[in-house]
């Protein structure tokens, strides 16, 4: 049997509640996961920043690869808790999915090239532009412009001077992370907690 086309009416509606879908599955964790990424980025450069600081020692540099092993970690975590994996099958939260595993994957690289042609002041920069323009990326595809927009594109903005400017790459990975993770997951909760009580008393 021949599949029936869509009209125009019901190719919207379908967008819409792809959408919907998504952001529901977003709201479920994703706030979350913004905050785990957000909270570990920023702690360990300020870990980092202290060793340095009180010890003048560079090795301290190599603690930023305890950001993916924390974040993977503590992410696996709360996907088993709540069994994120079994919730996520509309398309649009395979393609977010998707999108945040080729950043991961482009910081790696990132962070690999630089090491291996000495080039350490461009990790941050890039990693942090990379995740500037995910979250930007993620509030957009799920229409939340207003959690997106601001505090992403403020770290797309750190990321780019970092880059063409003597600009600490410490200070602006942080303030990528608040502006880019921190602030959109808790945005982003709110949301949820907003939406929830929305159709709690519909």
């Amino acid at each position: 049997m021949e599949d029936r086309k869509l009209n125009e009416k019901e190719s919207l509606e379908l967008i819409a509640r792809m959408i919907q879908n998504t952001r529901r599955n977003l709201d479920a964790g994703s706030g979350n996961m913004f905050l785990i990424w957000g909270y570990v980025c920023a702690l360990v450069t300020l870990a980092i920043w202290v060793g340095i600081y009180f010890t003048d020692n560079q090795v301290w540099l190599w603690g930023f690869w305890a950001i993916p092993v924390l974040g993977w970690l503590l992410s696996w975590r709360l996907l088993r808790k709540r069994r994120l994996e079994e919730r996520v099958k509309d398309y649009g939260s395979r393609t977010l999915m998707m999108l945040w595993i080729y950043m991961g994957v482009i910081c790696f690289i990132v962070a690999s090239y630089a090491t291996a042609y000495q080039r350490y002041e461009m990790i941050l920069p890039l990693c942090g532009l990379v995740t500037s323009i995910g979250s930007l990326a993620t509030g957009i595809f799920v229409r939340y412009k207003n959690w997106a927009l601001p505090g992403c594109g403020v770290g797309v903005a750190v990321a780019l001077i970092a880059i063409m400017e003597e600009v600490d790459p410490l200070y602006a990975f942080a303030l990528v992370a608040i502006f880019s993770l921190i602030i959109p997951g808790h945005a982003l909760n709110r949301m949820a907690r907003k939406e929830a009580k929305e159709v709690s008393h519909v």
